[in-house]
């Protein structure tokens, strides 16, 4: 179920981890308006398309005490009615999916309301899988930030940052997503710290963050989302439960959120892609 695909499109080929491919030289790429009506152009690399996208159904691991398992329901097939369709019963946040600045603020953008311009961005990816590995509740700190840029240049100006910390394969191991301790009752996996968060929203230009964990905040804390109160109230977007982060470089490619467009949304599922 955790495996991204990756989508051959026009171009040469390029390796599988990130940071051994080269940002896409200027002939191969191609720009794409991300609006109707005046919107910014954004550089989209020609080559590979990675798909940062878990599959979700029923099995999907779920906070059982606010979020109910995704439910598919058969609604119409060939053989009786013509036509196959199904019938979908899903929380927002369920999957790999979008919190929109409204999840923690009433005065915020709903889902259907961020902008089109906002969705296309640069993507830097801060890997801390090492860590994590040893330490389930490790987070993102602005040191981490910093060693990055230390590599690659300044976090690009309305990029979506995301933190690799190698989570996204422990999606077919029964219990091992969210890692639920019975023994301190609480959840044990990463994400960003409070102060990383503030970081990104008062020194840098992001329009969104991401993890491939199950939450921007660390499982140690699921009844304080300081993290979120941070970055969504600040008009920034999280993206929680990517895939594939270890396919892609750490600079140098485009994301694509496929955010949905329902009326007041807090949230819900996307569609990621990044292309390098």
């Amino acid at each position: 179920m955790c495996n991204p695909q990756t989508v051959a499109a026009s171009g040469p080929s390029r390796p599988e981890r990130g940071p051994a491919v080269p940002a896409a030289p200027a002939e191969t790429t191609k720009t794409a308006e991300t609006a109707p009506h005046g919107g910014t152009r954004v550089r989209i690399p020609g080559g590979t398309v990675r798909d940062l996208t878990h599959v979700v159904g029923p099995d999907w691991p779920v906070f059982d005490l606010y979020v109910r398992p995704m439910e598919i329901k058969p609604l119409a097939n060939i053989a009786e009615h013509e036509y196959n369709a199904l019938e979908l019963t899903y929380n927002e946040h369920i999957g790999t999916h979008v919190d929109a600045p409204r999840h923690f603020d009433d005065d915020g953008l709903s889902v259907e309301r961020i902008p089109a311009e906002s969705l296309i961005a640069p993507l830097a990816v801060v890997r801390v899988a090492e860590r994590a590995a040893r330490d389930h509740v490790t987070e993102l700190t602005v040191d981490d930030l910093l060693r990055w840029e230390s590599r690659n240049g300044r976090i690009p100006d309305r990029a979506v940052l995301a933190v690799d910390s190698g989570w996204a394969a422990r999606i077919d191991t029964p219990g091992a997503f969210l890692n639920f301790d019975e023994k301190d009752g609480i959840y044990r996996f990463p994400g960003i710290s409070v102060e990383a968060a503030a970081f990104l929203v008062e020194e840098r230009s992001v329009v969104g963050v991401g993890v491939d964990s199950p939450s921007l905040d660390p499982g140690s804390r699921p009844a304080d989302p300081y993290t979120h109160r941070v970055l969504l109230p600040a008009g920034k977007y999280g993206i929680e439960c990517l895939a594939g982060l270890d396919t892609v470089p750490d600079a140098g490619a485009v994301v694509v959120v496929g955010a949905p467009r329902h009326t007041g949304g807090t949230g819900g599922p996307a569609r990621v892609l990044a292309f390098l």
